[in-house]
């Protein structure tokens, strides 16, 4: 039976690893890839549907115009006298 040592020897020299930092450069190198694309995104709305650089709110081309009258005189109540009919009785 042969026996395997999974613990490191004493001392100095034993195995050891070092990523040298390089995690957290690499979390950093995302982190600042998503706000590229997200200040990208940002821009390229303003540029087409916020209408930030120039240009007219009115992109259909045409003008509008809409009148707007005053109302006439109310219709005159018709002349006929009012009749009302008695209740029924029970």
């Amino acid at each position: 039976m042969s026996q395997v040592n999974v613990n490191p020897p004493p001392g100095p020299g034993g195995p050891y690893y070092s990523d040298g930092g390089a995690a957290g450069v690499n979390m950093l190198a995302i982190v600042l890839a998503i706000v590229l694309i997200i200040v990208i995104a940002v821009v390229a709305w303003g540029a087409t549907a916020g209408h930030w650089f120039g240009g007219s709110t009115n992109s259909g081309g045409g003008n509008t115009t809409i009148n707007v009258s005053a109302p006439g005189r109310a219709p005159a109540a018709p002349n006929s006298p009012v009749t009302t009919s008695p209740a029924p009785s029970r």
